[in-house]
């Protein structure tokens, strides 16, 4: 299910498409081209900054046939520098903590982000200002139509997406329930014929108790689709509506690992106040959640397929998500 659940990673190639001016080139070439103007969406590495210090645990290999003579196996953590001159990283809890004069910089450029997403993007505005999360090592709350030991099946939430996802990629449909909601994704079907990769369709269809049913239409190869089925499984298995999710359901119907996109989504959700901050030392933005919203970006970007990239560069929420996140880590360096 991995495989059609996530875009399979492919050598990089150089590719020019001339019509939408874009380029592709190799990993660590020098002058790597994003695929967005402004965007933050680049290949051979994204183009975004962490802002303080990572944690790499390293892992000494055990030689098996010799386990008698080797040393256990040990983990050790090296602590790397903070990125920013304007920024410190607890040692123990790997919380950042900013400058007065950078925290405020900070504050301010997110209340004007805020408004102008407002205008461009509302669905995303709504989404950066307000609290959400999707808990993958949740118990799930969902179970299966059908008799009730087959909730025994899905013990978290990510096990419910990834029986969801397989079900899908199996050409099965889906019914999920809840104690107030019911998600049904039909077997996708044949809307084009494309070699090897078909085009299908389908529907998520979502109902609230007593609600209007909310149609999603589906349109992509099945490992697309079988990867947007995952994350709209985990968004509703945590109580979400397909509207306030909408925007990551597009990423992942353009192939972002749903795994991936649950983990930007929580960082994301509610990192910017959903009113207008005063000019203060108040910790309006969380440079903490800030560092993780930024890993958690990059790490789609790093790890898709070329053929990804440049569809994600053409979704209007993940492009200002990243142009977002670009001018807040920007906003940091801006003072001295």
């Amino acid at each position: 299910m991995d495989k059609l659940a996530r875009p399979l990673r492919q050598k990089w190639l150089m590719l020019i498409l001339v019509g939408g001016g874009l380029a592709i080139a190799l990993p660590g070439h020098s002058g790597s081209v994003p695929t967005g103007l402004t965007s933050g969406v680049s290949v051979g590495g994204s183009n975004l900054l962490p802002i303080g210090a990572s944690t790499l645990c390293i892992y000494q290999e055990v030689d098996q046939e010799a386990a008698q003579e080797v040393e256990p196996v040990v983990c050790q953590e090296e602590r790397l520098e903070s990125a920013s001159a304007n920024a410190t990283v607890d040692p123990v809890t790997g919380d950042i903590t900013l400058t007065v004069a950078a925290q405020q910089a900070l504050n301010t450029s997110a209340n004007q982000i805020a408004q102008g997403l407002r205008g461009t993007n509302p669905v995303l505005a709504i989404l950066l200002t307000t609290p959400r999360e999707i808990s993958l090592t949740s118990p799930s709350p969902v179970g299966a139509s059908g008799p009730s030991e087959d909730q025994d099946a899905y013990e978290t939430v990510a096990d419910l997406a990834a029986a969801a996802a397989a079900a899908i990629a199996n050409g099965e449909s889906v019914s999920l329930t809840s104690s107030q909601m019911t998600l049904g994704i039909a077997a996708p079907t044949v809307a084009q014929a494309s070699g090897s990769n078909p085009i299908l369709v389908t529907s998520a269809v979502f109902t609230a108790q007593g609600g209007t049913p909310m149609v999603a239409p589906l349109r992509g190869t099945m490992s697309q689709i079988s990867n947007t089925t995952g994350f709209l499984a985990a968004a509703f298995a945590t109580g979400l509506t397909p509207n306030q999710v909408a925007p990551f359901t597009e990423m992942a119907l353009v192939g972002g690992n749903y795994r991936d996109l649950v983990l930007l989504f929580n960082a994301v959700s509610g990192l910017i106040p959903p009113q207008p901050q005063p000019r203060s030392t108040a910790l309006a933005i969380d440079p903490t959640q800030l560092e993780e919203a930024i890993q958690a970006y990059n790490r789609i970007v790093d790890n898709s397929a070329p053929e990804t990239l440049v569809t994600l560069s053409e979704n209007s929420d993940f492009v200002a998500l990243g142009r977002s996140l670009q001018q807040l880590r920007a906003a940091i360096e801006a003072v001295s």
